[in-house]
């Protein structure tokens, strides 16, 4: 009688898993793949937010993140997704950071398409289509960061950029045999970060931090310090147990942030601040949506976090449950 009640208490729990995994990935709608084009309508960067003073955004860099940190789409091919589950939202917010600090170390006169990569960080993956921009294959080329020429499996080396740290991180939990699990975890994402950087021969230059429940001024500290902060957000879903809290949830990194209790993030799945319906065009970093939210200090759950996200991805409210932080070792750490 045990077993039965255990077999039926773990497929509850799987179904939970599911349906809470499920939740990013309703009402997207479906797009067919468009190549990359200038959108007059989207602006590069946020010119003008209403709430100009106090705003600190991560800086830009000529070679290339002219619009500070990139906005990378985790919607781009199918292979990304299981079943209608888009789970890429771990290896793009860790692109979105690695693209950036490649960029602060790129020869700030040179461009994407130059055949040039002067920073290890980011590598020319070769990808199979014509380098866009051209003439020649390097680094910062668009389609570096996923040509949709190539699918992707969980093999090493393969796909570019956001494919191979998806690889990185275990995105489907293929180490773990018989385990069918969408997305990552949050030691997954710093251990597959540790990883990468080691393999790029940087191991000395960086350090990886993995906080439980941080405060937001934590977060504005961290920010305000040009580091790499990348926030994992449990979905608070009324009515629903409080588990969807801890096995729900949804990485993104966070652009800019406002001592008053707002933050600009990088979403891989929502672009409100420039909206676009080509989840391509991204892939050239002079084109983000750093989408902007008022935090609370009183969330439902305080056990479970610190703060929150009230009006997230437009109906949907977030915990912020953890960070992933990458910092430079030069530099202070309070």
């Amino acid at each position: 009688m045990v077993v039965v009640k255990k077999r039926i208490i773990s497929r509850i729990l799987l179904l939970l898993v599911i349906f809470s995994l499920c939740i990013p990935s309703i009402a997207i709608p479906s797009y067919q793949n468009q190549t990359m084009e200038s959108y007059p309508e989207i602006q590069p960067k946020i010119e003008s937010n209403g709430l100009e003073n106090g705003w600190y955004f991560l800086p830009s860099y000529q070679n290339y993140a002219p619009s500070g940190l990139p906005d990378f789409d985790q919607r781009q091919n199918s292979t990304w997704k299981r079943g209608f589950i888009w789970s890429f939202c771990g290896p793009v917010a860790l692109a979105n950071i690695f693209w950036w600090f490649d960029s602060k170390y790129e020869d700030e006169h040179g461009f994407p398409g130059d055949g040039k990569d002067d920073y290890p960080l980011v590598s020319n993956y070769n990808t199979y289509s014509d380098p866009l921009p051209g003439p020649a294959y390097d680094d910062h080329n668009f389609n570096n960061v996923n040509d949709l020429s190539t699918a992707w499996s969980h093999k090493p080396g393969s796909g570019e950029l956001i494919e191979q740290l998806a690889t990185y991180v275990d995105i489907y939990w293929h180490k773990i045999p018989f385990l069918t699990i969408s997305g990552t975890d949050r030691y997954q994402l710093a251990n597959g970060a540790r990883k990468w950087i080691k393999d790029a021969g940087l191991e000395n230059a960086y350090k990886i931090e993995t906080i439980a429940q941080p405060s937001f001024s934590l977060i504005a500290d961290r920010v305000q310090k040009n580091q790499g902060v990348i926030l994992q957000g449990g979905y608070y879903i009324p009515r629903l147990p409080k588990i969807v809290s801890l096995i729900s949830g949804h990485f993104f990194a966070v652009a800019g942030v406002h001592p008053d209790g707002y933050i600009a993030i990088s979403d891989s799945l929502y672009d409100i601040a420039n909206e676009t319906d080509n989840y391509t065009l991204h892939n050239d970093p002079q084109y983000v949506s750093h989408d902007i939210f008022k935090i609370s200090d009183d969330p439902p759950y305080p056990k479970l976090a610190k703060w929150w996200i009230p009006s997230f991805q437009r109906y949907r409210r977030v915990l912020i449950r953890s960070a992933i932080i990458i910092s430079e070792k030069n530099e202070e750490i309070d």
